[in-house]
């Protein structure tokens, strides 16, 4: 599917790709994987973030990374995350206190944190759809997969551009993604809560300091022929 494109347009489209995982790392290179793609050397490197990032979602084949990307794509735990959302919706301001207090002593800490999450990004995103967070990662997880042999490029493009089309019809700009998925990060953190400090990641980079996505990469990039 990737060969009939135009080199031109597929070169953009790769780049749309790697901007939307622009969140999904955060440390000294990820503003280089923006730019560039995974390389072979990664592969051997003993502390990559290829592998930090598979070892991060339990992958060590690629039977476990195809299950992994289907299942973000499919659900990646959103439907539970808009279940909240919509409860919470549904109650007004003292109601919602009372219900977080009362979660608050029969739920464990974790449990309590994810709903608190839901809480304070209740307005943030009205929709309650995180998926943001999940369709992201399959995509980075599909890239990491070429590289380690465990997709093919033509499999990686086609997973690629079908959680690309479910963000372009789910999110109306780079913004309201962004802000998706740190309420999504947030939630699915192995210590969820929502933290006083921003944690600098290459797609807040991107909006703050950069003018790629709003001179070269639109949101709405065309993905068909």
């Amino acid at each position: 599917m990737a060969r009939r494109y135009a080199f031109g347009k597929r070169r953009k489209i790769e780049q749309y790709f790697r901007c939307l995982t622009a969140s999904c790392l955060q440390d000294m290179l990820q503003n280089y994987y923006v730019v560039y793609e995974f390389g072979l050397a990664e592969r051997l490197v003993r502390k990559s973030v290829i592998r930090s990032s598979l070892q991060r979602w339990s992958i060590t084949d690629a039977e476990s990374l195809k299950d992994k990307i289907h299942w973000l794509i499919e659900d990646g735990g959103r439907k539970e995350y808009r279940r909240r959302h919509m409860h919470l919706l549904a109650l007004n301001e003292t109601a919602r206190q009372h219900y977080l207090e009362a979660l608050k002593e029969e739920n464990s800490e974790k449990s309590y944190a994810q709903w608190d999450v839901v809480a304070k990004c209740l307005y943030q995103i009205p929709s309650g759809d995180v998926s943001a967070y999940g369709l992201a990662w399959a995509i980075m997880l599909s890239r990491m997969g070429v590289v380690k042999g465990f997709l093919s490029k033509e499999e990686a493009w086609n997973i690629k551009m079908e959680a690309a089309a479910m963000l372009q019809q789910t999110y109306r700009s780079w913004e309201e993604f962004y802000i998706a998925y740190l309420c999504g990060s947030h939630y699915y953190a192995d210590k969820p809560g929502i933290y006083p400090y921003i944690r600098v990641s290459g797609m807040l980079d991107l909006l703050s300091y950069s003018t790629l996505l709003h001179r070269k990469i639109n949101w709405d990039q065309p993905l068909q022929l």
